[in-house]
């Protein structure tokens, strides 16, 4: 039996068709419409609708993520700020209906941390999960309770600590992989917004590769320091495109999240995530 998965991001909306092993048969990436000629709720119709047929299913199970704040109870987009403009109070299972009657919607981060939890085993009782891509993402989990979000359903909206007047910037415009490619940028780096290739001169030495990465990294330390004392996880693992950079990411990360915090606080083991690729699209189908 086929299941249909879709995630949508500030950039990018990708869907698969997914098997009960959870391999992909089908996979398409588009990129995210402005949501004001073209609304999101109706390319991602179009995207299952069509799937439905190619593959002649009935009332499959979608299973839908989404950036910003999620009600999963009630389908609906609660907020999402600044990432997706006219995206507020959408409701998926209301505008999916004619499709299943099997639909589940959750956060981007909750569903790429529910894909971690359900393949890989860790004995923390408590996780946090930080996203960096274009945006900055949270989720936490505790081993007894699940997924907490909170009386509104925006807890863990970390991209927006840490505000200063004097930049107008949130941790998320400091720290997230799209603020580390306009360092890039204004650093002049050789390769452009190349990250994979600004790491591997980092690697070899190359003293710019390794400021804008030093640079950037004290941003993203900052960020989890306030994780730190929030939380109190036993594990803070970070995901997005660029924890594939693996050791050589939290080399630059791991000595600085000290200097924001007091002398022996402690702070809870990092670790890139295990699940680098459509964690999101396996998360979002893993729960049916």
């Amino acid at each position: 039996m086929y299941s249909i998965a879709v995630d949508i991001g500030g950039t990018n909306i990708k869907a698969a068709v997914l098997n009960d092993e959870l391999d992909i048969v089908k996979y398409v990436k588009i990129p995210t419409p402005d949501n004001k000629e073209v609304l999101i709720v109706e390319k991602v119709y179009r995207l299952i609708r069509d799937y439905i047929e190619q593959y002649a299913l009935a009332s499959p199970f979608i299973g839908i993520s989404s950036a910003g704040v999620i009600d999963s109870e009630r389908g609906e987009v609660v907020y999402t700020g600044p990432t997706i403009q006219n995206f507020d109070g959408t409701n998926f299972y209301q505008a999916l209906s004619d499709l299943s009657n099997q639909i589940k919607i959750y956060n981007d981060v909750d569903a790429a941390l529910l894909r971690e939890l359900a393949f890989h085993q860790y004995e923390e009782e408590n996780i946090f999960c930080l996203t960096l891509g274009t945006g900055i993402g949270g989720a936490f989990y505790n081993h007894k309770l699940g997924l907490y979000a909170g009386e509104r359903h925006r807890a863990n909206e970390i991209g927006y600590l840490l505000y200063r007047a004097e930049d107008d910037k949130t941790f998320e415009k400091r720290a997230s992989t799209a603020a580390l490619k306009e360092l890039m940028q204004k650093w002049e780096f050789e390769f452009a917004s190349n990250v994979p290739r600004l790491f591997e001169l980092a690697e070899t030495g190359d003293t710019l590769a390794q400021a804008i990465l030093n640079e950037w990294a004290t941003h993203v330390a900052e960020g989890i320091a306030q994780i730190q004392i929030m939380y109190d996880p036993g594990l803070i693992l970070i995901g997005g495109g660029i924890s594939a950079q693996g050791a050589a990411l939290l080399k630059y990360i791991e000595p600085k999240v000290h200097d924001f915090l007091p002398p022996d606080y402690g702070v809870a083991r990092l670790q890139t995530t295990q699940t680098e690729n459509h964690a999101a699209l396996f998360g979002v189908v893993s729960q049916r």
